[in-house]
């Protein structure tokens, strides 16, 4: 079977807000461990590549305030950018059981070397989980970093979503996590990933989204 490879110039077009460091300033920190002189097989490649950017000078709330009349928030102010990324494809359209598992089990690997150079993902979902061709291999990419947050820095504050909630671990779901009392873990992302795997696999075969009647999760 002849295998597709991607076309030069062929990209995603993506949004992302700012806040704190924001996803730009978390991409930069992502590319600098994937890139960098401690590069490792894991991270290398299997990271999103940012093309270019731009990034709109009125902030969310001053919009808010000039179209709404209303006062502008002291807090959580954002700002807008534009992303350009290398397009990639959706683990969701991998046809066979191992070839889901491999470009899975690359984002995983990926993920735990962010973890542990202090990049927290937060938001592990099927649509974060990407893959492309390169030399006849599929290679997995952990992709989406909008949620992200740098260990040395606090994430995302007020009403905020810390992930996508059918994926998220049980843990962060509770009582306690909506009164702040859990601290996010790593296992807490792993825990995601196994929905994550656990949902494809029960929704989609052969690469197509099975029809609701008949999918176990429909």
């Amino acid at each position: 079977m002849m295998k597709e490879e991607p076309q030069d110039g062929d990209f995603f077009l993506g949004g992302a807000e700012e806040q704190h460091t924001g996803e730009l300033g978390i991409l930069e920190k992502v590319s600098e461990i994937a890139n960098g002189e401690h590069q490792t097989t894991n991270s290398n490649g299997h990271v999103p590549q940012l093309v270019w950017h731009h990034k709109f000078t009125n902030s969310t709330s001053a919009v808010q305030k000039a179209s709404l009349c209303t006062p502008a928030p002291t807090k959580g102010s954002r700002v807008l950018y534009i992303l350009v990324f290398h397009k990639l494809r959706p683990i969701t359209e991998l046809r066979s059981g191992e070839d889901l598992f491999n470009v899975w089990h690359q984002c995983i690997l990926c993920h735990l070397t962010l973890w542990k150079e202090g990049v927290h993902h937060r938001n592990v979902s099927p649509g974060n989980l990407m893959w492309y061709w390169k030399d006849g291999k599929r290679i997995g990419v952990f992709n989406d970093y909008d949620l992200s947050s740098l260990v040395d820095e606090p994430g995302p504050r007020g009403n905020e979503r810390t992930g996508t909630v059918p994926f998220m671990a049980l843990d962060l779901l509770t009582a306690k996590a909506r009164r702040d009392e859990v601290k996010r873990l790593y296992r807490h992302d792993l825990e995601s990933f196994i929905w994550v795997f656990a949902w494809i696999s029960l929704r989609y075969e052969n690469g197509a989204l099975l029809p609701a009647e008949i999918a176990p999760l429909g």
